[in-house]
Parts: structure tokens; C-alpha cells; sequence
């Protein structure tokens, strides 16, 4: 994605040059890519938009954050939760690349690439390009500050100035800058006057920048309301800025709003994270939902279920012989193979799991099932049949459970985004501030209720009349009124109303921000289940944190040993950062 949207942004400024009569003839020009690339800020920015948007996204495919959500469990690699206490990287990490360091065109070095953005765009005037790249740096600060605790960032990236090995900003200095930026970014935006942002180098809105402007408050306010316990405690009451944000209506509140990218699919590296043109697939296959996420989505017939899930594939069956079905749900057909259950040993028709409360409970799998999803982390592959037997794919799946649909196998697909944030999440961060009495704009269930709305929007989910099933269905529509009165989703003006904002929020935020899931999972405690239940599967904690990089501890050893400090004087998965110690 990163080469083609380079090298599509180039030509079109090449030629648009020549046609104008630029007196930067072509054969002026320099002779590299490389150095016409490093040369001017809108090529950088086009690169910095694809580079932070695809790294943030890949928390997709992240199966210890996937597992800690209690979304995912992996048929490869197991129980993921001791990871967060026995794996510590190399190099700092925004997902799979050092936010820190690289060159931009492997995807790695973001914030290094934001800097030369803001440097370019200064010198040429282009001070939309500057804002941009803030409110981007912003989102790469955040995922790392909300992963790690203290981190570099005020000196960060500055090595040409001599400055190699930088300060460990405290958590709090890092959220402090990052208002400011987004302040600053704001202010520029709103000036009319204010050059940058090109619509053809502007991958993310185009060139829009009161789409900028909505993105920035929106990260704003995410960032208030990941940190208003913690700036409260320490004498700061963020409700006035909170509220500003609330009143002006200036925030994401449209699917159309959405910061995220549309992946091409012309290539691996340009598609979707699922997807199975490529390679060997098991990115789709391997990753199984949870007893505890379809158990609930079964419970509310939430429509999201038959857009993100496939019915079970190879499921143990009541009936004498092999029989095969062909089921259509949203478009997509799918050949079910019920497998008579007289063919396995009736002990490898049980699996233990937990129940809501942590505690060990035997699950039997439920014949004929179309929803079933996994109920413990360990051996997912050889659940309710083994690795191997009949109707199951070995090692990387495991058929007698409900796995990815076949919208998540495309390559390319409006649903299927890098998402940096969305109108739904910033619905549920409203919500959530209203009942809390934080801002006093609007009501808790208008925001509520839009959060969901917007979340089954971004699905292609209709607002209409119900089928009696979704089975031969070309599209899924839910009468989203009736969807809202359900028992377990209506508001009650309770202080329970947190538990199921929290729960909608969790639920739209799966598949397309677990990074977000998790963070709030750590500040909130809610849905309430999870690290009950995530936590009872092994003898480690809840892990608040990633452990700091190896290479920090052994080059940056004075800054890392104060940022340790600030940590309780131990860089563990269970230390909790700033924001979390209220």
C-alpha cells in the first residue's frame, strides 16, 4: 500500500508540475526517488497516514491483546497472557514496528517520519500538513504511553541534534503535550487560511480539514476520558475542556467521520490483515472467538454476530450420518459438514472452561451448533473433536468452532479498514462522561444508543424490519429501536447503566480497535467478566502493561531505570502506570 500510494502520489505531482509551468523542470529534479521523496512534506504525510494507520490496525490480529479483551483465543500459540509477563521485545513497539526508528519505507520509524513532516511543512508554509502529522504523532504517543507507562517524547527522535538517548517523559508530561498538540493542530485547522492537507496525498479525509478538526477533538476527548481520574487526583479537573468538546458538536458523530483507510487488495501488504489470497491463511483460521464473546452476541441475536462471525463449519451432529448444508448469511454461502458425534470418544465431547466468575466449569458442546465459541485458551486446536479427525483442519483451526466470516477473508472491503478511531467509539466516550457527570451536553441514552446505531452503520448493518432468520439472508437488517429495549441492553438511569455502556462498547469496538478494548478494560474494570476470566486460565494477574524494550534497559539504562522507578521500582506486566492509579 505504502509504495503504491507513493509512487501514485508522486506522478500526479509531477505532472501537475509540468503542466503548470513549475520552474522546477522535471529534468531539475532530483534523479533519486528517494531524495524527491525526503524532500517535500506532502509525500511524508501520505506515508505517515498509511504507516500509523496500518500499524495501529494490525491490533486486529494481536492475539495476547485479542485474549486480554476476551475476544480471541489462538488454536497455535495457547494461553497469550503470560506473554504480557515472559516476552519483552527488542525495540519499542507501535504493534509490529519501532514507532522510533526506521525510515519510513518498511512501515517503522512513524514518529522519526512525523517529524521530518512537521520540519518540511514549517519551512514550506504548509501549516495544515504540521497539524496533521501532530494529531498522528498524538495517536502514536498515546498507543505507546497506554502500552508501556513513561516513555520518550518530548526528546524523542532528535538523535541528529546529538540527543541519542532520551529523557522517559512521566505519563502525565506525555498527556499534557499531547492536548496541547491537539489544541494547536485545531487552531491551525480552523484557520482558513492555512495551506496543506492536498487531497491527493491526503489518504486519510482527503484534504477535508474539518474532518481533521472532528479527529482531533475526538482523540481529545478519548484521551480526557482515559485520564480524567488520574489529572483529578493530581488537582486538575479536565470537565470544562471535556465539556467544550461535548457542547461545540465538533466531534466525530458520522460513519462518514471515521478515520480509518480502505485497503486496496492488490497485493499482501496492501490487503486486509485477514485475508487469505496470500500465504497460508492462518491469520483467518487461527483465531477463534470465545465462549464468553458469542454467548453474549447469541444472547442479544446481535446482528454484528452474522456480519464479523461464520456459523460453525464442521459441527459434532445429532444426526446417524455426514451430512452436508449449504447456508447463505449476508451474502455469503457457506458448506456447513455436520458430522455424526457417534464417531468421536464422548470425553472429547467436553472441554473445561470458566464460567462468569473465574470458576472451572465443564462445557459440552452443543450438537448441531452454528455459534460456538471456544471456552479456554489452552488447546483450541484440539477442542470438542482433536487435531487431525475428521472435519477439522489441524494445527491452525479448529472447525468445531465459529470463526471469522467470509467478508473477513476479502482483501478489500469498505467494512474492512484500519481503523484509528471511530464515531461509535466517541458516542460511548460521551455516554460514559454523562453518566458520570463529567459534561452535562446531551443524555447518557442519546449517546448510548448512537454508539450503537453507529457501530452497526459502519457494518452496513439496516435499520428495518427483523427477518424470523438471518439463514438465506443477502444483507442483515435489525430494527435497531427493538434492538435498543432488549433486556440486556435498555438503560435503566442506574449507576449499572457503566456495565452495559462498557459492554455496547466492547462489542463495537471488536474486530476493529483492541487496542482501545484493552486500554479501557485496565482504566474501567468493565464488562466486569473479563479478568475474571482471563486472569483464571494461568497464575499470572491481569497485565496492565508491556514490559519496557530490552534495548532501553541496556543503552538507556539512567532514563530506564527512572522510568522503572516512577513504575514502583519494577518493569513488570502487573505495575500499573499514572493513569491507572487513581
Amino acid at each position: 500500500m505504502i509504495k503504491l500510494i507513493k509512487y501514485v502520489a508522486l506522478c500526479s505531482t509531477l505532472v501537475l508540475a509540468t503542466s503548470c509551468g513549475d520552474q522546477l523542470r522535471l529534468d531539475e529534479r532530483e534523479a533519486s526517488f528517494n531524495k524527491d521523496y525526503f524532500t517535500y512534506s506532502r509525500y511524508q504525510l501520505t506515508t505517515s497516514i498509511v504507516n500509523v494507520a496500518k500499524s495501529y490496525g494490525q491490533a486486529a490480529t494481536d492475539a495476547p491483546r485479542g485474549q486480554a479483551a476476551l475476544y480471541f483465543m489462538d488454536c497455535y500459540s495457547g494461553d497469550q497472557i503470560p506473554a504480557f509477563y515472559t516476552k519483552t521485545d527488542a525495540n519499542w513497539l507501535f504493534q509490529d514496528k519501532n514507532a522510533y526508528a526506521g525510515t519510513g519505507n518498511d512501515g517503522a520509524g512513524q514518529l522519526r517520519t512525523l517529524e521530518a513532516v512537521r520540519k518540511l511543512a514549517t519551512t514550506e508554509g504548509n501549516m495544515a500538513n504540521v497539524a496533521a502529522a501532530d494529531i498522528l504523532k498524538c495517536v502514536v504517543a498515546s498507543y505507546l504511553t497506554e502500552k508501556y507507562g513513561d516513555i520518550p517524547f518530548s526528546e524523542a527522535v532528535q538523535g541528529r541534534t546529538g540527543d541519542i538517548f532520551p529523557k522517559f517523559d512521566s505519563q502525565k508530561e506525555v498527556y499534557e503535550n499531547m492536548f496541547a498538540m491537539l489544541n494547536n493542530a485545531v487552531s491551525i485547522l480552523s484557520d482558513a487560511n492555512s495551506k496543506g492537507l492536498p487531497a491527493d496525498h491526503d489518504v486519510l479525509f482527503k484534504g477535508d480539514k474539518t474532518k481533521w478538526i472532528k479527529f482531533a477533538n475526538s482523540l481529545k476527548f478519548r484521551l480526557m476520558v482515559h485520564s480524567y481520574e488520574a489529572f483529578k487526583k493530581a488537582g486538575k479537573d479536565l470537565s470544562a475542556d471535556m465539556q467544550a468538546i461535548a457542547s461545540s458538536n465538533n466531534y466525530m458523530s458520522a460513519v462518514a467521520d471515521n478515520a480509518g483507510l480502505t485497503f486496496p487488495g492488490t497485493t499482501e501488504a496492501e490487503s486486509w490483515y485477514t485475508q487469505r489470497n496470500w500465504g497460508t491463511g492462518n491469520t483467518f483460521t487461527e483465531q477463534k472467538p470465545t465462549k464468553y464473546l458469542i454467548d453474549q452476541m447469541v444472547a442479544l441475536d446481535d446482528p454484528r454476530m452474522y456480519v464479523i462471525f461464520a456459523p460453525v463449519l464442521s459441527p459434532l451432529s445429532s444426526k446417524p450420518a455426514k451430512v452436508d448444508e449449504a447456508v447463505k448469511i449476508n451474502g455469503f454461502t457457506y458448506t456447513i459438514n455436520h458430522y455424526p458425534a457417534t464417531a468421536d470418544d464422548a470425553a472429547a465431547m467436553v472441554a473445561a472452561g470458566r464460567d462468569l466468575n473465574g470458576n472451572v466449569t465443564s462445557v459440552p458442546y452443543v450438537l448441531d451448533a452454528k455459534w460456538f465459541g471456544t471456552p479456554n485458551p489452552t488447546n483450541v486446536q484440539a477442542q470438542y473433536g482433536g487435531t487431525g479427525l475428521t472435519g477439522s483442519n489441524g494445527f491452525y483451526d479448529n472447525r468445531r468452532l465459529t470463526g471469522f466470516s467470509a467478508l473477513l477473508s476479502k482483501t478489500s472491503d469498505p467494512r474492512l479498514k484500519a481503523v484509528l478511531m471511530e464515531s461509535d467509539e466517541m458516542a460511548f466516550l460521551l455516554a460514559e462522561a454523562r453518566q458520570k457527570g463529567w459534561i452535562s451536553a446531551g443524555t447518557v441514552k442519546g449517546y448510548y444508543e448512537n454508539g450503537i446505531k453507529l457501530s452497526f452503520l459502519r457494518w452496513q448493518i439496516e435499520d428495518g424490519t427483523k427477518p424470523a432468520t438471518y439463514i438465506g439472508s443477502d444483507k442483515i437488517v435489525d430494527n435497531f429501536t427493538a434492538y435498543y429495549a432488549k433486556p440486556g441492553v435498555a438503560l435503566d438511569g442506574t449507576t449499572a447503566d457503566l456495565e452495559k455502556i462498557a459492554t455496547q462498547k466492547w462489542l463495537a469496538m471488536l474486530i476493529t480497535n483492541q487496542n482501545e478494548a484493552y486500554t479501557d478494560y485496565k482504566r474501567t474494570g468493565k464488562p466486569t467478566f473479563i479478568a475474571k476470566i482471563a486472569a483464571s486460565f494461568g497464575s499470572y494477574t491481569y497485565p496492565q502493561r508491556y514490559m519496557y524494550p530490552l534495548d532501553e534497559a541496556s543503552n538507556n539504562k539512567e532514563n530506564y531505570n527512572a522510568a522503572v522507578t516512577a513504575l514502583g521500582g519494577k518493569d513488570i506486566a502487573s505495575a500499573k502506570m499514572w493513569i491507572l492509579n487513581f
